[in-house]
């Protein structure tokens, strides 16, 4: 099933909920899935990639994005993409936090840019990761 890692600044647990739920629903559509595998859909909130830790998704995601999406799922067509792509950024860009603005551009009470930088990454997960493996009481050891 879909796992999304998203990592920006500090987002309030109240637009937490509010992304995650945003999110689960694109998902859904824009992967294709069945209503029941809402509960399948992990979303995990990390902070802002800094440093040696963007290295990961160099050379695409330069330092000035505020908001990175890395979406890992079986079956991750182009159009699966696209359409996943076109509806996350739209959302993102309304309710994600902006980076704060640097001590300069604060002295010198320029306005800041209020266009977010969003960086979406797909990776395609392996059936054997996603399916866990279930043991059966009888053949567990006694």
């Amino acid at each position: 099933m879909p796992y999304l890692r998203i990592y920006s600044q500090d987002v309030p647990l109240e637009q937490k909920r509010f992304i995650t739920q945003k999110l689960i629903d694109i998902t859904l559509r824009a992967l294709q899935l069945r209503a029941e595998e809402r509960n399948r859909i992990t979303i995990q909130f990390l902070p802002q990639i800094q440093g040696w830790e963007s290295d990961r998704f160099a050379p695409a995601v330069p330092q000035s994005i505020d908001f990175t999406l890395e979406v890992m799922g079986h079956d991750l067509t182009e159009e699966k993409k696209r359409a996943f792509t076109e509806e996350a950024t739209f959302m993102i860009a309304h309710l994600a936090p902006l980076k704060p603005r640097s001590l300069i551009t604060r002295l010198l009470r320029a306005k800041a840019d209020t266009r977010r930088q969003i960086a979406l990454q797909f990776n395609e997960l392996s059936p054997a990761i996603s399916d866990p493996f279930i043991v059966e009481p009888e053949d567990r050891a006694a």
